[in-house]
């Protein structure tokens, strides 16, 4: 057997190989505490062995055979958990009325982005994405390279378009009316909506099968329907009851996720009672829950996507101090004139934000399963940013955030972890491959320096990221800096 110290690499170039047969080889690593996912007790010097891409055998020390010809990993010290997964990412660049010149001037490079996001998100050992709105060809494209070894990056599944909506440039995605739109951004909006647009609206239950069956047949892994519309003000329902059970029988006819982004209490009450598998951040409603939708979640079982990232850690400081800024300047001015000005009132004092967080807690106290979804995006290109972006949101570390986000929402550690790991294989309905670290399962692991039991900010101190059984060369990744590159090589792409 041969023994290695951490920190191991690959090369770029044999992990541009990564599945080929030079790299099919044994792996054991030895002494690490596993933490499996499952949320149970923790096993102590323990020895994992992978074989090719699986985990082959897992036990006590003493209880597991090393081969002889294995690669072996001195772990003694560390703790091993399952690959992180990201069950709503946005990996391409689509736009919206924020984004105009960013789309324009990078949607021939969509592939290029798509690879260093999602590179960026392996880097921080998130092992699995759910990319749940984007540009779906060449999200599929990048998605296929990766599946055949010829890329490097995490397990990607893509939703493409959200049915319902008809792209970024959209009266219901950015309240933009096609008279407004240049001839690109018109067919923009078309090549994002893939034929399942605003006119899906207008269907009766027959015809929306039929264009909900076409659109499956082009290969995304999931669907997402938009059960309200994008913006929360005013929140407007799309779907009927009988078309939103439509559109998610299509999806189990065909063994795939559905799942919906509902914002207003009806809104979801109406996608939980069509059958929704999932509900992508079922926390950001117009309002608090009453207590009866709060039961109907809780008892649906529907997983419940959230984007702690967005409401805890320096964000939630930072909107605290400006929302008591906020009311300190209100507190002199005179009364609202109108609900418009009232309404703004309330969003410059953090009120949405504030029944975000609410809501989450609310929602984790009632024991709804919990998964992390952190809309982490590709956004405006640097050189268009007035302020950086935050960091939060970036790919990767925006994941760690939101992990670590729900032990401050009331979440104990090994909670928060299975919601970052089991839960989310739930949510890619891949639970039988991964998400735990179990014999026979896929070998996604994050190697990490100190017991994130202890502290769950620990899970940035990461000492090794495996992915599919190989030890990924995090320092090379990613392999093409854009949108990541130092600030002052912007200009020159």
């Amino acid at each position: 057997m041969r023994i290695t110290r951490l920190p191991l690499a690959l090369t770029a170039a044999a992990l541009l190989s990564w599945t080929g047969a030079a790299l099919a080889e044994r792996l054991a690593i030895v002494g690490a505490t596993v933490i499996d996912g499952n949320g149970g007790k923790p096993l102590s010097n323990a020895t994992l062995v992978v074989d090719g891409e699986r985990i082959a055998a897992l036990g006590a020390a003493g209880d597991v055979a090393v081969p002889d010809d294995a690669r072996v990993i001195d772990a003694k010290g560390k703790y091993l958990v399952p690959g992180f997964i990201d069950s709503n990412v946005h990996a391409s660049v689509y736009g919206n009325s924020r984004r105009r010149e960013t789309v324009t001037k990078y949607h021939h490079r969509s592939e290029e982005l798509i690879e260093e996001f999602v590179q960026l998100q392996l880097k921080h050992g998130v092992t699995t994405i759910r990319d749940s709105y984007g540009a779906l060809i060449p999200l599929m494209a990048v998605r296929d390279r990766i599946a055949r070894g010829e890329a490097i990056g995490p397990r990607m599944l893509v939703a493409g378009n959200i049915l319902g909506w008809g792209g970024p440039f959209s009266m219901t995605f950015s309240l933009m009316q096609e008279s407004e739109l240049t001839l690109f951004q018109q067919q923009w909006n078309d090549y994002i909506a893939q034929g399942v647009g605003e006119e899906l609206l207008d269907m009766e239950p027959a015809e929306l099968r039929t264009a909900v069956d076409n659109y499956l047949d082009k290969g995304p892994n999931f669907i997402k329907y938009g059960g309200t519309s994008h913006f929360s003000t005013p929140s407007l329902i799309g779907f009927s009851p009988r078309t939103q059970k439509v559109i998610v029988d299509a999806g189990h006819a065909r063994n795939l996720v559905v799942e919906t982004h509902s914002t207003s209490p009806e809104g979801l009450r109406m996608s939980v009672e069509a059958g929704v598998d999932l509900v992508q951040h079922p926390e950001m409603l117009t309002r608090e829950y009453s207590d009866d939708l709060l039961a109907l979640v809780a008892k649906s079982g529907t997983l419940c996507a959230m984007r702690p990232n967005v409401y805890t850690g320096p964000s939630w400081q930072a909107h605290l101090a400006q929302r008591k800024a906020a009311q300190q300047a209100q507190a002199e001015m005179p009364a609202p004139r109108t609900s418009a000005e009232q309404r703004q009132r309330a969003a410059d004092a953090g009120r949405w934000l504030q029944i975000q967080r609410d809501n989450a807690v609310r929602l984790i106290e009632a024991g709804c399963p919990v998964t992390i979804a952190t809309d982490n995006y590709q956004g405006s290109a640097p050189e268009f940013r007035k302020t950086p972006k935050a960091q939060n949101q970036e790919p990767g570390i925006g994941s760690l955030i939101a992990i670590e986000g729900l032990v401050e929402l009331g979440m104990s550690e090994a909670e928060a972890l299975v919601a970052g790991t089991r839960n989310g294989a739930r949510a890619a309905r891949m639970l039988d491959d991964i998400g735990t670290l179990e014999v026979g399962k896929v070998a996604d692991m994050v190697l990490l320096d100190a017991n994130p039991l202890r502290d769950i900010s620990n899970i940035r101190k990461q000492a090794a990221v495996i992915a599919r059984g190989r030890v990924i060369d995090t320092a090379a990744l990613p392999e093409q800096a854009i949108f990541s590159a130092p600030a002052g090589d912007l200009m020159d792409h």
